[in-house]
């Protein structure tokens, strides 16, 4: 369950506006910006309440998680299309350097990207085979 410290830290992190929470919540603009801010140090049960179920909502939505400091994804099936060009990018670059990097300690590097590669296609519910790993470095 998550605390209204680490609620108020995760809502910062997010940059939640005092009117958005306002929105939500029902409660005053200008008192949430003062909690938001950290100059009401010990707000009402009430807003504590209302900060904490707002957080809850943005993570559930969101599919988020919050350590306390990083905001993080806990959707396990994604895979957004950054992290796939990404990918091919690097797919590429190792092709043309292939030949250097058979000659180098890079070359266990080369594996563990191949069995990278792997698990994400793992991750998107695919089968893994040749194919797949050739079409994706294609």
């Amino acid at each position: 369950m998550i605390e209204f410290k680490e609620a108020l830290e995760y809502l910062k992190k997010r940059e939640v506006t005092a009117n958005e929470l306002a929105n939500y919540s029902g409660q005053s603009a200008g008192s949430l910006f003062l909690v938001l801010n950290g100059t009401t140090k010990n707000p009402r049960r009430n807003t504590k309440d209302a900060v904490v179920a707002y957080a809850k909502i943005l993570m559930e939505k969101n599919k988020e998680g919050f350590d306390g400091d990083t905001v993080y994804s806990n959707d396990e099936n994604v895979l957004d299309k950054k992290d796939k060009n990404y990918i091919k990018k690097l797919a590429l670059e190792i092709r043309a350097n292939k030949e250097a990097l058979l000659h180098e300690q890079s070359f266990k590097d080369m594996i563990y990207i191949e069995a990278l590669k792997m698990a994400l296609l793992a991750k998107e519910g695919e089968s893994i085979s040749m194919q797949k790993l050739i079409d994706l470095n294609n």
